[in-house]
């Protein structure tokens, strides 16, 4: 499945182990800021610096909560291959950042050379192994959540590494504010649909259904309370990856109940080459949903508060106030 922003927030991630490219001895932090505390992590309790200066993001998501949360990383891996899937403000708060490889492949000795005082990632994409590489060269911080899809509990961990809690609980509180007017306002538009998140699948023939085990699907179902249709609400996410991926012969059953569904476009609004191939395939053009051309693609999608924000803002825009008409 094409890994862009919306591989992890969309149509999903697959567990990786990140594979180890050079052997590299940290040359130690470019600065040794004043103060040490001490956070959780998923691999144990880190001493990490109380204001880090060089910041090192190396997990697929992890640059996008920095930025909710302020915090300018000094390296990421390379996202030119996904560009399309970012807005132009993204692209350039990490255009001075080191690349340190890509997806699933950490350059260390590029890592090293930045010289971090701290380095941030998800447990999802850093095993054991790969953790005990990066903490030779800097403080690391591995969040995790409940789940895959938990950008909550991501992001909250990721706040508490940089000393940014603080701005972390102004932008929850401002996506709490607009989850909760969401539902006030439109509330009766909210529950007299029945919904679906879908997206292209594994293969091809395949479509999939973000789960609420999924950054989006968790939004779509715990977090607004949009709830699926029957053949959707069944479905279990049986090896944790937020998503589900089947053929497309099983669309009818899956859609069954569904009156308006929710997919994905570049952020540009084109239309996703997988997704037209799915809404073009006979059998989706047999559903009401096709019928009635209430399917909306969402250009968002979520990492964390500040991202989960303009997915709801757009969600109202584009769907739930047309719908309340």
């Amino acid at each position: 499945m094409l890994r862009t922003r919306r591989f992890g927030a969309i149509a999903a991630t697959a567990a990786v182990a990140f594979a180890l490219l050079t052997g590299c001895a940290s040359p130690g932090p470019a600065s040794s800021p004043s103060g040490q505390s001490t956070v959780e992590s998923a691999y144990g309790p880190v001493e990490v610096p109380v204001s880090p200066v060089r910041v090192a993001a190396v997990s697929y998501d992890t640059p996008w909560q920095l930025m909710s949360l302020g915090v300018k990383p000094i390296a990421t891996i390379d996202y030119s291959r996904w560009a399309d899937s970012y807005t132009a403000g993204q692209m350039e708060y990490i255009a001075d950042a080191t690349m340190i490889g890509t997806f699933g492949e950490i350059n260390f000795e590029a890592l090293a050379s930045a010289r971090p005082d701290l380095i941030v990632g998800t447990a999802d994409e850093i095993d054991e192994s790969t953790y005990e590489r990066l903490r030779s060269i800097a403080p690391t911080v591995v969040t995790g959540g409940s789940d895959r899809g938990d950008w909550q509990s991501i992001t909250e961990q990721t706040a508490a590494a940089t000393g940014t809690t603080e701005t972390l609980k102004a932008s929850k509180a401002a996506y709490e504010a607009l989850r909760d007017e969401t539902k006030s306002t439109y509330g009766e538009v909210i529950e007299s649909h029945r919904w679906i998140n879908f997206s292209f699948g594994d293969e091809p023939g395949q479509f999939s259904v973000q789960l609420p085990t999924g950054s989006t699907g968790d939004l779509v179902v715990e977090e607004l309370g949009l709830q699926y249709g029957p053949g959707a609400a069944s479905l279990s996410d049986t090896e944790g990856r937020g998503y589900v991926s089947l053929p497309l012969e099983q669309l009818p059953t899956v859609f069954e109940g569904v009156t308006y569904a929710l997919t994905f476009a570049a952020v540009d609004g084109t239309p996703l080459e997988g997704i037209e191939a799915i809404r073009t395939s006979p059998v989706f053009q047999t559903l009401d949903v096709a019928r009635s051309g209430d399917v909306y693609a969402m250009r968002a999608s979520v990492t964390d508060y500040e991202t989960a924000q303009e997915w709801v803002r757009e969600l109202v825009d584009n769907v739930l106030q047309p719908l309340s008409r």
